[in-house]
């Protein structure tokens, strides 16, 4: 009996273990922790996000390298092609929370991972609009199994005649891995987690994050890449 239960207990944590950062056509999706504890699958809590149909704006990403982007996957890159982000997020109180998309292609095989925010005002409360240098800017954190990345976006153009909102967006993906690690998730967002490997915060102020400290994330973040032409209106759901 105890040799049951012993070889259940390893087949369970190897399961556990082989949660993957990234999803493939023909494979099952990106699983990742929520703050309830639970597995869930990031593509369906983003806002207007169904299988087979996503909502949001889509822009090219401009990878920093290779390299880069071999750490980001956390394996290595051959020729990645047609790298796309997607922004699908919503209003809660003053901030946005949603689901982020970074799809590519590499070696024929599209390649999808799903980063997701809060889901209300308070978890998502570090993910607003301010202004910075005279300019206005957005920030926010977004988390999967592997780790965080930050979107950015601190240039907007508006392209409306007074008929309707037309602004496009550039900015850029920072990202940070929580690495190899047996410590235990906390059952929080990683911007609320204050020691440890699971500190995805940038701007620390003590416990917390101030957010409108900078645009661009410190904290160890990496930029993965740079966009434009991000339709707002789309990206934030009508909310802005």
């Amino acid at each position: 009996m105890k040799h049951q239960i012993l070889i259940v207990a390893a087949l369970t944590f190897f399961a556990v273990s082989c949660a993957k950062k990234e999803s493939s056509s023909g494979s099952s999706v990106t699983q990742a922790i929520p703050t309830d504890g639970t597995v869930y699958t990031p593509g369906q809590v983003g806002p207007g996000y169904d299988p087979g149909m996503l909502y949001g704006a889509s822009a090219p990403l401009q990878i920093t390298s290779i390299s880069r982007m071999s750490e980001y996957t956390g394996r290595p890159m051959n020729s990645p092609q047609d790298i796309q982000m997607t922004m699908n997020v919503v209003r809660y109180g003053e901030a946005f929370g949603g689901t982020i998309r970074v799809s590519y292609t590499d070696n024929g095989q599209l390649r999808e991972g799903f980063f997701t925010a809060g889901h209300s005002a308070e978890e998502s409360k570090y993910n607003i609009w301010f202004q910075k240098d005279g300019k206005d800017v957005w920030h926010g954190f977004f988390e999967d199994y592997i780790g965080a990345i930050v979107v950015v976006i601190d240039g907007v153009t508006n392209l409306g005649d007074g008929g309707g909102n037309e602004s496009y967006a550039s900015g850029s993906i920072w990202f940070k891995n929580f690495g190899y690690t047996y410590a235990p998730r906390p059952p929080s967002w990683c911007w609320f987690v204050s020691l440890g490997p699971y500190d995805c915060r940038a701007w620390k102020s003590g416990r917390e994050v101030n957010t409108t400290a900078a645009v661009n994330p410190d904290n160890g973040y990496k930029k993965l890449g740079i966009f434009s032409d991000l339709d707002l209106n789309k990206a934030f759901n009508g909310g802005l």
